[in-house]
């Protein structure tokens, strides 16, 4: 992935993560986020009760869509599809906790409340728009 891009994905820390429910009804929410660059890999950190949670406790892998960006200020957007899974396995659960609470270092108050979980996006397929530049630049993982 162009450096820009891994650039443009570290200096922001929300985005809007989307899955396929059990019902196969689209759930969105806004959630910040930690990422791994090499693979590159996004974490979140949220509540075993929300409703984007629901399937992912038990192992499952569900579809789904990550959006970073868009301030009118700033022209950027990142968009990917993949897949979303709950984080279960203690080595995998450490592993996130450590890459996310080095980026948001407020959030690890919430480490030892039995409700947190992780979870992980890995994107399959990414588009990044710079609306910036004349013409619009597009690079994509299908360049």
């Amino acid at each position: 992935m162009d450096a820009k891009i891994i650039k443009f994905i570290e200096e922001n820390r929300i985005g809007v993560l989307s899955i396929l429910r059990k019902d196969g009804s689209p759930h969105s929410a806004t959630l910040h986020y930690a990422v791994s660059t090499k693979p590159l890999r996004f974490y979140f950190s949220t509540e075993n009760t929300s409703r984007k949670c629901e399937g992912l406790l038990t192992g499952e892998v569900v579809k789904g869509s990550m959006v970073i960006g868009f301030r009118e200020k700033e022209w950027l957007t990142l968009q990917m599809d993949g897949e979303v899974k709950g984080l279960l396995k203690p080595e995998d659960i450490l592993e996130a906790q450590k890459i996310f609470y080095a980026k948001h270092p407020s959030s690890e108050k919430y480490k030892d409340d039995p409700a947190t979980i992780f979870l992980e996006f890995t994107p399959s397929w990414w588009r990044f728009t710079d609306y910036n530049t004349k013409p619009t630049t597009i690079i994509s993982s299908e360049n």
